[in-house]
């Protein structure tokens, strides 16, 4: 909605919102939301849809999305939308242990390919703070939550 608006363009003016909800509570959408997005889209109940270009990618394997079907409008600037926080509490050595296995993870490997799958990665990357100032913007021009972390967006379900 965020970009949308960088463009001009208003919701509830200029275009309706159909959510798709879908997941929530998995510290994130994922697919799922996409998905029925999609199915919105090919159905005709909506005239666009947003979704990762990962995720537009997977519904045209999974023939969601037939080929030839859609294109895209626009795209966002790139931002990092995954991380694997920690509190201060953490061991610095159990850290230390999690990320080493974590970055020796490998596609290629069927025992831990569906570890992956599951975040929508082919591997993981160190972790950084940098990345999210694209999607720190839009939740707070959204005002998604307030400044204690609490949900405010009007239509969300948690």
């Amino acid at each position: 909605m965020h970009h949308l608006a960088q463009l001009g363009l208003t919701a509830g003016a200029d275009f309706d919102v159909l959510r798709h909800d879908t997941g929530v509570g998995l510290h994130g959408d994922h697919v799922g939301g996409e998905r029925d997005a999609a199915r919105a889209l090919i159905a005709g109940e909506a005239a666009a849809a947003c979704m990762l270009d990962a995720g537009h990618l997977l519904l045209g394997q999974e023939g969601i999305l037939p080929p030839g079907a859609t294109r895209t409008l626009t795209r966002t600037a790139p931002y990092d939308h995954c991380a694997l926080p920690a509190g201060p509490s953490l061991d610095a050595a159990a850290a230390d242990r999690l990320a080493d296995l974590l970055l020796s993870m490998s596609y290629a490997d069927p025992e831990v390919r569906h570890l992956l799958d599951l975040e929508g990665l082919t591997r993981w990357v160190p972790g950084r703070e940098s990345g999210f100032a694209h999607l720190a913007a839009a939740v707070d021009a959204l005002g998604f939550h307030d400044a204690d972390g609490r949900i405010t967006a009007p239509g969300y379900r948690p």
